[in-house]
């Protein structure tokens, strides 16, 4: 008689800093979002944390809600998509630049701070805006965030497989 193995939830850490990518959410999955706001239009039963992502203090106070909450993480998502721009002063929109950077050096916080419930096999799956000329600061915001995770990779490789998964 064979012998059934009863099928593990995935762990989701859902790092939302712009737009929604409906193909990351999965059934049977503990869900926990990071988000700038609300975000009503889930329809799915998860934990939604508030921050605008350049407080250092609300990161660390997801962290401790997170590990709470979670075993361990299978899998951390980021999802950067669906940015729209006024062309005229976003290239001299130093405000949004500096945030732009400022968040970035945070997001690598945060996943640092994490490495402790990451599962030993663990997925990281970028959703990520297309490259475009016209939004030079997001790619290299995007760039950032894929040559961190694959240095990431490179560093934890003898503690933790780190698959990276860029979806179109």
């Amino acid at each position: 008689m064979p012998v059934q193995t009863a099928k593990m939830a995935v762990n989701q850490v859902i790092v939302l800093l712009n737009g929604n990518d409906d193909r990351i959410y999965k059934e049977d999955t503990n869900i926990i979002i990071l988000s700038k706001e609300d975000n009503k239009l889930l329809e799915k039963n998860c934990t939604i944390l508030q921050t605008n992502f350049e407080s250092i203090e609300d990161l660390i106070k997801a962290e401790k809600i997170i590990k709470k909450q979670l075993k361990e993480i299978n899998e951390l998502v980021i999802i950067n998509k669906n940015i729209g721009l006024n062309m005229i002063s976003y290239q001299y929109d130093y405000k949004f630049i500096k945030e732009n950077y400022l968040i970035l050096t945070n997001i690598f916080f945060f996943i640092n701070l994490l490495i402790s419930k990451f599962d030993k096999n663990i997925d990281l799956i970028l959703s990520l805006e297309r490259d475009s000329h016209y939004k030079i600061h997001s790619n290299i915001f995007n760039e950032s965030i894929i040559n961190y995770l694959n240095i990431f990779k490179k560093d934890l490789k003898e503690s933790h497989n780190l698959n990276i998964k860029i979806l179109d």
